[in-house]
C-alpha cells in the first residue's frame, strides 16, 4: 500500500513532508528513490536544492539550517539521508521536528544498508512521526506472480518474447534478485533474435549454486536419478566445492520441512518467508513441492544429508561418493 501511494505522490507531483524509504529489494528501493528525485529535479544531478548527505555525518542543528533554508532554483528543497541510524544526531531532531518542516521542504530517508531495530521505543515514536507526516515505504521482494510479469515486461521492452513455462525456467535457474535478473535479461536479449529459449537460458545466463542445485533437488524429487548424476557431474566437472553441494541440499530440505510445518500451522507465505529467512518466492514453490511428501519423510531426508555431512567432516571418505550415495537414498526415499 506505502508503494502504491509513492507512485500516486510522484504522479500527481504532491509530496509529503518526508519519506522514509527501506526494504530488502534493492533495486526497487533504488528504481523509486531515482524516480522521487526525478520528480523534483528532471534529470539534474547536481541541483543546488537537493542536497545529499549520510545521515552519521550530519548533525542534529546542521539539519535545521538546512531544512530552514528556502529553495534557489526549484519549487522545492529536498535533503538526502543515506542510512539512518538510531544513534545519529539527527534522529531525535527528526522525531521531535517533522511537523515543522516546511511546504517548500521535505527530507528524504534513503536506506540503503541500515535496519531501524523496531524493538525500542524510540524507533516507534519515529515510525509514528514518519507515518504521521510523511511517507514510511517498506519495499520488499515481490511475489511470484509480480516478478514473473516484471521479467515478461523487461523482455518486451526489447522486443523479445518468453512463453509461461520458460519464464518460469529462467526464474529458477538464476536468482530472484533484481539486480541479477536484470543483468540476465540483457545479456539473454542480446543473444537471442526474438523468442527466449531454455537452450539460450542454459548457454548465456550465470546459474548461482542456488539454482544449480535446485535443479539437482527437483530431478531427486522427481526421482530422476539419471538426470540427477548428470546434472552432479556438471557441478563437479565446473569444481563445485563437494561440502557447498551437500550444504545446499541441506539447506534446501530443511527448507521444505520448515515451509511445510509452518503452512500446515495456517501461516502466509509472506510469515513463513520472514520467519525462515527465504524470500516469498521460495516459499511459495516450497509450499507446493511439500503437498506430495510427508513430514516423516523430510524429517528422514534431512538426518541422512545431516549423516552424509559428518561423514564427509570426519573421514577420509570420498566425498564425490558421498554425494553420490545419498542422491541414490534420498531417491529411494521419495
Amino acid at each position: 500500500m506505502s508503494l502504491q501511494l509513492l507512485k500516486s505522490d510522484i504522479e500527481s507531483h504532491n509530496f509529503r513532508k518526508l519519506y522514509y524509504i527501506c526494504g530488502e529489494e534493492a533495486y526497487l528501493k533504488h528504481y523509486y528513490f531515482n524516480e522521487l528525485k526525478r520528480a523534483l529535479f528532471g534529470k539534474e544531478n547536481n541541483n543546488p536544492d537537493c542536497i545529499i548527505k549520510e545521515a552519521s555525518d550530519i548533525t542534529s542543528s546542521e539539519l535545521s539550517d538546512a531544512v530552514s533554508s528556502f529553495p534557489i532554483f526549484s519549487e522545492k528543497k529536498a535533503i538526502i539521508l543515506k542510512d539512518l541510524k538510531v544513534s545519529d544526531d539527527c534522529f531525535e531532531w527528526l522525531i521531535n521536528n517533522i511537523k515543522e518542516v516546511d511546504d517548500t521542504c521535505l527530507i528524504i530517508i534513503y536506506q540503503i544498508t541500515e535496519k531501524i531495530d523496531m524493538k525500542s521505543s524510540i524507533s516507534n515514536l519515529f515510525k509514528k512521526a514518519v507515518s504521521e507526516y510523511g511517507l514510511w515505504v517498506d519495499i520488499n521482494p515481490l511475489d511470484q506472480q509480480t516478478l514473473y510479469k516484471w521479467v515478461n515486461q523487461q523482455f518486451r521492452k526489447r522486443n523479445k518474447q518468453i512463453d509461461a513455462s520458460t519464464l518460469s525456467y529462467f526464474v529458477s535457474s538464476t536468482s530472484t534478485d533484481m539486480y541479477s535478473l536484470s543483468n540476465e535479461i540483457a545479456k539473454l536479449s542480446s543473444y537471442c533474435n526474438e523468442m527466449i529459449t531454455k537452450d539460450a537460458i542454459d548457454l548465456v545466463t550465470s546459474k548461482t549454486i542456488d539454482a544449480k542445485t535446485y535443479e539437482l533437488t527437483n530431478a531427486i524429487l522427481d526421482k530422476n536419478s539419471e538426470k540427477a548424476f548428470s546434472l552432479l557431474k556438471n557441478l563437479l566437472d565446473m569444481r563445485t566445492n563437494e561440502i557447498l553441494i551437500l550444504s545446499s541440499l541441506y539447506y534446501f530440505v530443511t527448507g521444505m520441512y520448515k515451509t511445510k510445518i509452518l503452512h500446515n500451522s495456517g501461516l502466509s507465505i509472506s510469515e513463513i518467508s520472514e520467519i525462515i529467512m527465504q524470500k516469498p518466492f521460495v516459499v511459495e514453490k516450497n509450499v507446493y513441492r511439500t503437498k506430495k511428501i510427508n513430514s516423516k519423510k523430510l524429517l528422514r531426508m534431512i538426518d541422512l544429508c545431516c549423516n552424509a555431512d559428518i561423514i564427509s567432516k570426519s573421514t577420509s571418505s570420498d566425498i564425490s561418493a558421498v554425494l553420490s550415495d545419498t542422491i541414490i537414498t534420498l531417491t529411494g526415499l521419495l
